[in-house]
């Protein structure tokens, strides 16, 4: 239902023109649900903002990119050929695609009810009358599992708890039942409790409406319980892709490896974390060969620090970005280790 292909998106700014995203593609399919995961700086949320036409004045998309998305009716829309303010690009935003923000206290607005904004929504979108979206904002919102929904619809953001919020801003992304739904790390300010009820709420409203969703979070942990396929993100690229089981099982590239040892294990509770070493970089400085070679154990001296990694297949909808999996260094390392395991072996 959506398929993004060669996007970069750069910002001008007082020091310069930096490009946060570089080369982004990934495709999302029907009734299935990808999660874009990496840490804070990767470029997971500006990626999915372009998809809205929601980026800042100061933004550029590359002419290369292509976003196109098949709407309810079947017909492919080409956003990256939209007008920002144009009225298509308005009619898929809720309608077609809604989006879940990072903080439900920022994106409601503090002057009117949690009702009215539902209301407005639903009336964007569909032609019913005022009383008629009243009554789908109540039903949402006890959908969604929030206690006498009646009155609730009435209340300002401020008065609601913050998983209270949380749940009313799936309900308003929800309102106009899109067929697309980009969740923006839902749950992060949520405390584990809450974080738990909402992943299932989502997974079931995904079912019982056929939505695909697009789960943005920095925690593969997350990304195990909600989402069929995965995209790694570094330093605005995609490192690593493909069916999440596999990416887990079998995680190819240092970045993913890292990000899997960093969580932690109910089986090994006293042992101390391993996170991933040093920082990632600011887009301004991005280092030259790969972006994640100034923290990567792995790699080749005079290689990764100089050429970008090409994006090598793994296997039906898997591949990865680095040059430890192409087949000449691989053979290679499959080489070293057998000889080894050679020389570990106590003498016959």
């Amino acid at each position: 239902m959506l398929k993004v292909e060669n996007l970069s998106i750069s910002f001008q700014t007082d020091e310069g023109m930096i490009t946060p995203v570089q080369n982004v593609s990934f495709a999302v399919q029907a009734g299935r649900t990808l999660g874009i995961v990496g840490e804070s700086g990767s470029g997971k949320s500006v990626s999915t903002k372009a998809l809205m036409k929601l980026l800042p004045g100061n933004s550029r998309v590359s002419d290369e990119a292509r976003m196109t998305y098949t709407d309810k009716a079947g017909r492919e829309v080409r956003i990256d050929q939209l007008r920002p303010k144009g009225r298509d690009i308005r009619r898929l935003r809720g309608g077609e695609i809604g989006m879940i923000f990072q903080e439900p206290m920022a994106s409601f607005s503090p002057v009117y009810t949690i009702g009215n904004q539902m209301i407005e929504a639903i009336r964007l979108h569909q032609k019913v009358t005022k009383k008629e979206a009243r009554a789908q904002a109540i039903a949402m919102l006890d959908k969604v599992g929030i206690s006498n929904p009646v009155g609730r619809v009435d209340q300002y953001p401020h008065e609601m708890s913050g998983g209270m919020r949380q749940r009313a801003m799936i309900a308003l992304a929800l309102a106009a039942r899109p067929a697309l739904l980009i969740a923006d790390e839902p749950t992060t300010a949520l405390d584990v409790t809450i974080q738990a009820q909402v992943l299932e709420l989502m997974a079931d409203l995904q079912r019982d409406l056929g939505m695909g969703m697009i789960f943005i979070t920095h925690d593969l942990g997350v990304i195990a319980q909600v989402a069929q396929d995965v995209a790694v993100m570094y330093l605005g690229t995609i490192v690593e892709s493909g069916p999440t089981a596999d990416v887990i099982r079998n995680p190819r590239h240092p970045y993913t490896q890292g990000l899997l040892k960093a969580i932690p294990s109910l089986d090994a509770l006293h042992d101390r974390l391993s996170p991933v070493p040093g920082d990632i970089p600011s887009p301004n400085e991005r280092p030259t060969g790969c972006p994640f070679h100034t923290r990567c154990s792995q790699r080749l001296q005079g290689l990764c620090d100089q050429q970008l990694p090409p994006t090598v297949p793994l296997g039906p909808n898997r591949s990865v970005a680095c040059w430890l999996e192409t087949p000449e260094h691989r053979t290679g390392a499959e080489v070293d280790a057998q000889q080894q395991i050679k020389q570990q072996e106590p003498a016959q």
